[in-house]
């Protein structure tokens, strides 16, 4: 199998092992035990556990950037600011609700002590933390983060998003238009007035 492709299973696997079985247990031995393959074989991928958590991070990282860079660019004539971000944000939320193991991973990862870690293992031009915040920024708020204010705004809205698909899919909270909206509400509730 080329490299490229086995390294994505190794991440694959890694997802699922960390959304099942949470961050703390994780180890490379499990994800091989469950693709069948040589410990050995992880290492000529990965140097480290952490290694391979961090690449798994980033790469979906990247597609959560991709996907919000990608559904921005869409632009429906006559929608209000309000209503394009609204908009955005559900198909953000549903995009991670049907990343589902990926989304699982992504959030285990960075409410732990690990992404404190990355960040620091990472120069500040080169954080993916960044450009994500920026990207946020420019399809929720329209414009670039220019304030501390605009950074704790952006903040607020991806960690409690990823509380609430958290809880969508661990089954505690339903997938339905009408609980999105109303996630949607609270959620932007408290900052409408800055993306006025």
């Amino acid at each position: 199998m080329a490299r490229r492709n086995k390294q994505e299973e190794l991440m694959n696997t890694t997802y699922v092992v960390v959304a099942e079985n949470g961050i703390d247990t994780f180890s490379m031995k499990t994800v091989t035990t469950r693709l069948g393959v040589s410990e050995g074989l992880i290492y000529k991928y990965f140097d480290t556990r952490e290694g391979l958590l961090f690449k798994s991070f980033v790469s979906f990282q990247k597609e959560i950037v991709e996907f919000l860079k990608e559904s921005s660019k869409e632009v429906i004539p006559g929608e209000s600011k309000g209503e394009r971000r609204e908009r955005l944000w559900k198909k953000y939320y549903n995009f991670l609700v049907e990343s589902n193991y990926k989304a699982l991973f992504y959030y285990e990862f960075r409410w732990s002590y690990r992404y404190g870690e990355y960040l620091k293992l990472m120069n500040e031009a080169d954080a993916e933390y960044v450009s994500e915040m920026e990207v946020f920024s420019e399809a929720w708020l329209g414009h670039p983060i220019s304030t501390v204010s605009d950074k704790d705004s952006i903040s607020w809205i991806v960690e409690n998003t990823g509380m609430f698909v958290r809880k969508a899919l661990l089954g505690d909270m339903s997938k339905d238009d009408d609980t999105m909206h109303r996630v949607f509400r609270r959620i932007f509730y408290g900052i409408e007035n800055l993306a006025s």
